[in-house]
């Protein structure tokens, strides 16, 4: 599973070079940038992590950073907005581990530095996610959120050796979203609506209940 780290429209590059100073540390690589503001501040700040950065994706949307991602998780303090699909940041960690072999790329999506994620942007991606904090301090910086989510993730079980599931997440929430238009269930209806809420809390062995399900109604 490959862990990818997006960082979205961030303006000031020490703080980009922090992130991915945070992102090296905790031994992941992969950062994506949406729309980022200056970044030659950013080389120094990395300290000896410049090699994330030189490697880092530049996109212009959140769409383009999210191309080719299983599971989208958004950092954000909206989950009051969001709260069938909430996750703490230590239930995120455990949550991508309990994935398995069903997911093959993960993304941690962050805002910008002064308002974070948009509604729409945290509605784009699968979950919801934020630290906890106590109310004397109601945030942290781009860098010290980064850092914790790398923690947090870095200390989850490391996964079982075992060959590539071509039925991944996506797959089956494609399968799902064809049975559910066959059926004529809109995207609008609360069907539709529970099905996108509850799918990306499943864990690997419930999507293969899932799946199962999936091919004994194509097999009819």
């Amino acid at each position: 599973m490959d862990i990818v780290f997006v960082l979205v429209e961030p303006a000031r590059g020490e703080n980009i070079g922090a992130a991915a100073r945070a992102i090296k540390t905790m031994g992941f690589k992969e950062l994506r940038l949406v729309n980022p503001g200056d970044m030659r501040a950013a080389q120094w700040v990395a300290h000896h992590s410049n090699e994330v950065l030189e490697q880092a994706v530049i996109v212009d949307t959140l769409e383009q950073a999210l191309v080719d991602v299983d599971l989208s998780i958004a950092c954000t303090a909206r989950h009051r907005l969001q709260k069938d699909r909430y996750v703490d940041a230590d239930q995120c960690a455990e949550l991508v581990a309990g994935k398995g072999n069903s997911v093959q790329r993960v993304a941690i999506v962050f805002g910008r530095e002064a308002s974070g994620l948009t509604g729409e942007e945290v509605a784009r991606c699968d979950l919801a996610s934020s630290i906890p904090l106590a109310q004397e301090q109601p945030s942290l910086n781009l860098a010290q959120a980064v850092m914790v989510y790398a923690w947090e993730l870095r200390k989850r079980p490391p996964a079982l050796p075992v060959e590539v599931n071509p039925a991944t997440f996506g797959h089956t929430r494609r399968a799902l979203h064809q049975l559910l238009a066959a059926l004529q269930i809109q995207p609008n209806e609360n069907l539709h609506q529970w099905v996108d809420e509850l799918l990306p809390l499943a864990s690997d062995r419930e999507l293969g209940l899932v799946r199962q399900l999936l091919r004994r109604i194509r097999n009819r």
